[in-house]
């Protein structure tokens, strides 16, 4: 079983400091070969408890929660696995698969020195899932890139982008940084959306938010250009959970990994679902910018005429400070001559 561990896509390890529990969970999303899903487990002799289930999902009867079917048995003790049926609150969920649950990201073209990243949605989508919802975006940006705190900050201007306000901004945030002089990998954003109101009168097909965000000078490049690829930023709901929901027990919860951290324990995500469009066909969810940089090629002619331009330039204020200074002294040396005839 630890051999497999390998070829898991993610492993979590969790220490539970009040039970000594240590839990190891292990997450593959197809088999290791073509023969199917095959393991062997081995219980040490009784020494440990190995339990072993077979689960799909089922229709839940509550839509917040998660429900599970199948068999569950204990290795060395069962004859037989028991059919189970167990359901808890889940704390992600996706909206129906509809047009109104989809999303599509892509940059203002020209993009320039300070793009901006806009969000498309159908009007559907600006209809929150429950009450108590908002409409967020988490933005994961590579130190290429960054976010300006203070042009975010206006309420005038978040409102003009369909914004409503930054609730985290972590990660390398200066402004006047190149690249090559930052540390670390880039930043985080969590930012509110603005959906227009879906009982409006005057409600279109469409709506969209745009995220201003600015590139670092980059290193220089022989072609002269250089390219930034930035990951799609997630687009979900948060909504408030019933009193009364027990978010712990989920087993199959994974928390603290990301934007869900910036939420209260009982907050339920509703996530959007990101769909092509026609700057990115690939579908692989990344926007790659070209910069323009330095050109290795053109630089020892740029070095040159910059030290050219430099030094012609202080001979020329050298040689003015010499005219003012030589007409200083013939103004003195006259100036002196006239006093000389006025004694006379």
């Amino acid at each position: 079983m630890a051999d497999s561990l390998g070829e898991a896509n993610y492993v979590d390890i969790d220490f539970d400091t009040i039970s000594q529990a240590l839990i190891i969970s292990a997450y593959r999303h197809e088999p290791l070969d073509q023969v199917g899903w095959t393991e062997q487990f081995d219980n040490f002799g009784g020494a440990v408890k190995v339990e072993v289930g077979v689960l799909a999902n089922e229709e839940p009867t509550e839509p917040e929660e998660l429900s599970l079917g199948g068999f569950l048995t204990i290795v060395g003790e069962d004859d037989k696995p028991s059919p189970t049926l167990f359901s808890f609150p889940a704390r992600h969920h996706k909206i129906s698969k509809t047009a109104r649950s989809q999303y599509e990201a892509s940059f203002l073209f020209p993009t320039g020195l300070h793009p901006t990243l806009r969000l498309n949605f159908p009007a559907s989508s600006a209809e929150p899932p429950s009450e108590n919802c908002a409409l967020h975006s988490y933005l994961t940006l590579p130190s290429t890139l960054f976010p300006d705190k203070y042009q975010l900050s206006s309420p005038l201007f978040l409102a003009s982008k369909n914004l409503r306000l930054v609730r985290s901004l972590s990660g390398e945030t200066d402004l006047e940084a190149p690249d090559w002089a930052v540390k670390r990998w880039g930043s985080a954003m969590l930012i509110e959306l603005a959906p227009p109101d879906p009982r409006s009168s005057g409600a279109q097909d469409s709506w969209y938010a745009d995220i201003p965000l600015h590139l670092r000078y980059l290193r220089p490049s022989q072609t002269g250009f250089a390219y930034a690829d930035i990951p799609w930023p997630v687009v979900f709901w948060a909504c408030t959970a019933e009193e009364g929901s027990k978010m712990s027990v989920n087993p199959f919860d994974r928390v603290n990994l990301g934007y869900d951290g910036l939420f209260g324990p009982k907050t339920m995500f509703y996530h959007l679902d990101p769909t092509v469009n026609q700057h990115n066909k690939s579908g692989d969810l990344m926007e790659r910018l070209s910069v323009p940089v330095l050109a290795t090629d053109t630089n020892v002619w740029i070095e040159t005429g910059t030290i050219i331009v430099v030094v012609s330039g202080f001979l020329w204020v050298l040689w003015k400070l010499l005219l003012v200074a030589s007409g200083q002294d013939m103004l003195t040396k006259a100036t002196e001559h006239g006093k000389k005839k006025k004694a006379q």
